[in-house]
């Protein structure tokens, strides 16, 4: 959603000093009450739960322009911890401060619950990939929706490459796949010519013939 240059100028007048967090390092703790609006400026990074047997569940992954965590909607305190997945910067701001430019700029506030409509969105996906969709879908599907996300971010190359600071563990995390299996799909995709995954760099050589692979439909990432 595009803000009117006044609303533009009072959140980017709002936001305190950039913090920089090393890869790795938690942006926001499970159980956090916060008292600001933090948005990822720079890098990458995930939101995440663990479970009883001590596996990691990683629910969302979080690239620039994306707000950290929604739980300052309903008042409440983080239900799941956010932590970097490369060097990162991170803006806040202060509650009070957001208070009082909604008052001013209400398109403000219905931007941000277009943002967190679409990350909604983005975890239904997520769900009907684990319950429906086979290895090979998953994984097409997420790095299509990376594709995506990051294209908007102008984080793509021209050669349909683009930043992916993770592990194949850390995306098996998030499709309920062993890391095996993982390297066993990206090479599937490999073989296929729709995908290859380098020094963490990714690249779509055919976005389109990916997208028809697993019939990624990027209506869940715009807002409208």
């Amino acid at each position: 959603m595009d803000l009117s240059e006044g609303a533009r100028a009072a959140v980017r007048d709002a936001v305190s000093a950039p913090r920089s967090y090393q890869s790795r390092e938690h942006i926001v703790r499970d159980g956090l009450e916060d008292t600001a609006v933090r948005v990822l400026l720079s890098g990458f990074a995930c939101r995440y739960k663990y479970l009883p047997d001590g596996s990691r569940q990683i629910t969302t992954f979080i690239v620039p322009g994306d707000i950290c965590d929604f739980g300052f909607l309903s008042d409440s305190p983080a239900s799941q911890s956010v932590v970097t997945l490369s060097h990162s910067t991170v803006g806040m701001v202060d509650l009070d401060r957001l208070a009082g430019i909604v008052e001013q700029y209400p398109e403000v506030m219905t931007a941000i619950l277009r943002c967190a409509a679409i990350e909604h969105g983005a975890t239904n996906e997520l769900l009907v990939s684990l319950g429906g969709r086979n290895a090979l879908h998953r994984v097409s599907h997420l790095l299509c929706e990376m594709h995506f996300r990051l294209n908007k971010a102008g984080l793509v190359r021209e050669d349909g490459s683009f930043d992916l600071p993770l592990t194949q563990a850390e995306l098996g995390e998030a499709l309920g796949l062993s890391t095996v299996h993982v390297n066993r799909t990206v090479q599937v995709l490999r073989r296929l010519g729709l995908a290859t995954w380098r020094d963490k760099v990714v690249t779509l050589p055919d976005p389109e013939g990916m997208r028809s692979l697993c019939s990624f439909d990027p209506g869940y990432l715009q807002a409208r």
